[in-house]
């Protein structure tokens, strides 16, 4: 926790990988944005607003490549978003949408249940990573007949 500013969240657990509690849904964010206290992002994290993360619940990641898990675009939230009043503390906040029980069923948390957001490929990999799609085309060719 940082002294100054009291705090907590979210806290690193594995390299570019943060954990932080639900802090509620908004209609304000997109609904490929999640967002986080701007403060507690720049303070607790190396994540940098638009860095995009794969989000996860403890306990409940299903298992997927990390090339195919959906991701989320970071949104810093200051006191001008109206969602700011969710992550107070740097709770991640998700996006409000109909039916999202159905699209994301395995996203679906309590307030307080810790949320794993992975931003190992937004510090990692490149931006446009063409070497995966030279990687992929060599191992996936056609056969000659």
């Amino acid at each position: 926790m940082d002294s100054e500013t009291g705090l907590p969240y979210p806290v690193e657990t594995l390299r570019f990988w943060y954990v932080s509690p639900f802090g509620g849904r908004s209609e304000t964010l997109g609904a490929d944005q999640i967002g986080v206290n701007r403060q507690a992002l720049a303070q607790n994290t190396e994540l940098e607003p638009k860095d995009r993360v794969a989000v996860a619940l403890t306990g409940n990641d299903p298992d997927r490549p990390w090339f195919m898990e959906e991701t989320f675009e970071v949104v810093a939230l200051d006191p001008r978003h109206e969602a700011a009043d969710l992550s107070p503390q740097g709770e991640v906040v998700l996006p409000d949408r109909a039916y999202d029980f159905v699209l994301r069923p395995h996203l679906q948390p309590r307030l307080g249940d810790a949320v794993v957001l992975k931003g190992t490929a937004a510090k990692r990999l490149d931006d446009r990573p063409e070497w995966l799609a030279e990687l992929l085309r060599k191992a996936v060719r056609r056969p000659n007949f």
